[in-house]
């Protein structure tokens, strides 16, 4: 082989080994640029969706908390006399009515604000959770009515603490799937029906 051809053959490989390297270097920079793209995304979505499961939570907690007031005040009712009686099922249904006040009011736009932001599963567990909410606010209902009346509802008091009580996890199922879905770092994506990638 002269020269002249070792020569040309060389740069030829030379050449084509740049070629590759640069490619190579190009698709790898493509991958990150994309997995940065991801995150970034991801970060923006966060304090959003953070701000409205914050919020929905601790309006959440609001009525509940002046749900279980009702209960005491209620509680104590069925225990009392006249005119405590009176006095003590006016605070219950006082408490009863501020609740309901956040809870068709407040609450059905922090529910909004988290249906918007997503995703499906934490819309679904706040459903669930302000399910939980409302039937334990029925059963209160019934239970300060049927004082009013003047019966004893000894079984309404009992139905009424357990449906305050279950109203608890609903609220923790909605708290970890809210805390699952802040903890996404963008990086593990899921696949729709349509087999792309889908980002929460």
């Amino acid at each position: 082989m002269d020269a002249g051809l070792a020569a040309l053959l060389g740069a030829a490989v030379g050449t084509l080994g740049t070629g590759a390297a640069a490619l190579v270097t190009g698709l790898l920079g493509r991958g990150q640029t994309r997995m940065q793209l991801r995150a970034e995304h991801v970060r923006l979505l966060r304090e959003p969706r953070r701000s409205a499961y914050v919020a929905f939570t601790q309006c959440f907690q609001e009525v509940h908390t002046l749900h279980t007031e009702a209960a005491i005040s209620a509680s104590a009712a069925a225990e009392a006399g006249e005119p405590d009686r009176g006095r003590l099922l006016r605070d219950a249904d006082g408490a009863y009515e501020r609740a309901g006040e956040r809870l068709h009011g407040e609450l059905q736009q922090r529910q909004s604000a988290v249906t918007v932001e997503g995703p499906p599963v934490v819309t679904t567990a706040a459903f669930e959770a302000e399910d939980a909410l409302l039937a334990s606010r029925a059963e209160l209902s019934r239970w300060i009515r049927q004082l009013e009346r003047g019966a004893t509802a000894e079984d309404h008091e009992r139905v009424a603490d357990e449906a305050l009580l279950a109203v608890h996890q609903p609220l923790v199922r909605f708290l970890n799937v809210a805390s699952a879905t802040l903890a996404e770092d963008g990086l593990n994506l899921q696949r729709t029906p349509r087999g792309r990638a889908a980002l929460w």
